[in-house]
């Protein structure tokens, strides 16, 4: 399915969003990131994983509303982001994998799956990259 599905079904939207809902998203990515880095450790891999996630979640919904509109999908917020950046490479390529991370979220959080320390840690430093480029681009 593509953004454009997503839109005809209704799991994409226009919305009204105001000035600040964008850069309220980011703040959000931040407070994320922080205990995503907090809680990484040896018996924390999945909480840690899941947090990142949530940090990533958050900096593409922040994109999502700088185009003015909202989502009631995470699939579909994802191929939003990369459709609308695939001029900026960097957001595309983390919403490709951001589509990944979701899937294994799915895994971790509904049915128990494990993370490794590394997942854990490659979701952590691609979540500050999406971080990073979202602000950039909101400003």
């Amino acid at each position: 399915m593509k953004h454009e599905d997503c839109l005809e079904r209704g799991l994409l939207r226009k919305a009204s969003i105001g000035p600040g809902e964008a850069k309220n998203q980011i703040k959000i990515a931040e407070n994320y990131i922080k205990k995503a880095e907090l809680v990484c450790g040896k018996d924390t891999y999945d909480i840690s994983f899941l947090t990142a996630y949530i940090s990533i979640f958050h900096s593409a919904r922040a994109l999502l509303y700088s185009k003015g509109y909202k989502e009631r999908s995470h699939f579909c917020l994802f191929e939003f982001v990369k459709a609308e950046f695939r001029a900026h490479a960097e957001i595309s390529r983390l919403a490709e994998v951001s589509q990944n991370y979701r899937e294994m979220r799915h895994l971790v959080q509904y049915e128990g799956s494990a993370c490794s320390e590394a997942v854990a840690r490659e979701a952590i430093r691609d979540a500050k990259n999406f971080l990073n480029a979202a602000k950039q681009s909101v400003k």
